[in-house]
């Protein structure tokens, strides 16, 4: 028996909805799956994971526990209008979507075997793919937007943060860079600061030979100015491709002697 659960807001425990012996979700292939990386994108058939799911702060008792349906209350009318996202539980796999107004329709609609009008019934659309997957016997949560994920898994975003104001501030106040015409850690937005906590550790991680060689390096691609062994910061442009370079995302191809910049980044071990 496969169950449909639904979590409602400002509400701490799934609902129950409905049982059935069908499948409520598809569960697709998860051969092409790539470990959780900022830097990564994914293409259209791939789903990022985060392995051990049961040993991170996200994951509640509600996955750590055998499911019983008992356990949890049928849905009233009054709730399934306050709906946030469905649960469906599949055997061993727990299927997750996001419910937002384009899923929850209250618009006049009839069915083809009814044919007759419907006005005061409004109903959830359910998509054949899921939002997010958990794995309960493999132990792996399988997503392919963290944002999507986080409306789920609360503070799960945290795979990708912000660089936080102090971090933002000792990140430009660094020796190899230099602030022009008034440009400060105020004008750094969201994406910015995200680069920003995700090149941290990769900058700490060089020696000084490893600096000077990446600084080198990002002079034969980036049009920042560098002056007196400081890169001149003037604007977010130029940050960002600072942060690129950090990366080290810029490439020439071999035929050809292209110059390109990687949107994406896989790591080939």
């Amino acid at each position: 028996m496969n169950y449909l659960l639904a979590k409602v807001k400002r509400k701490t425990n799934l609902f129950r909805v409905l049982s059935t012996q069908q499948n409520i979700f598809n569960l697709p292939v998860l051969d092409d799956c790539l470990a959780y990386n900022p830097a990564t994108l994914l293409d259209e058939e791939q789903w990022y994971t985060l392995a051990d799911f049961s040993d991170s702060q996200y994951c509640t008792d509600f996955f750590k526990n055998d499911f019983d349906s008992v356990n949890h209350i049928q849905i009233t009318n009054d709730d399934a209008s306050k709906m946030s996202y469905l649960c469906s539980v599949q055997n061993s796999n727990y299927f997750f979507q996001v419910i937002n107004s384009s899923l929850l329709i209250r618009r006049k609609w009839f069915a083809l075997d009814e044919l007759s009008i419907e006005a005061d019934r409004p109903i959830v659309t359910i998509n054949n793919d899921a939002d997010a997957i958990y794995d309960k016997v493999n132990d792996v949560l399988y997503f392919k937007k963290l944002s999507t994920a986080n409306s789920i898994f609360k503070g799960i975003d945290q795979l990708y943060r912000e660089a936080t104001n102090v971090e933002t501030e000792t990140f430009l106040q660094s020796d190899f860079l230099r602030m022009m015409n008034n440009f400060d850690s105020n004008a750094v937005k969201v994406p910015n600061r995200k680069r920003i906590a995700l090149v941290m550790d990769t900058l700490n991680g060089y020696n000084d030979q490893q600096r000077t060689d990446i600084f080198t390096y990002m002079q034969g691609y980036i049009q920042v100015p560098f002056v007196n062994n400081a890169f001149e910061i003037e604007t977010e442009e130029h940050l960002k491709h600072i942060l690129y370079g950090i990366e080290q995302r810029f490439y020439t191809t071999q035929l050809g002697n292209e110059r390109r910049i990687a949107n994406s980044i896989i790591t080939i071990a």
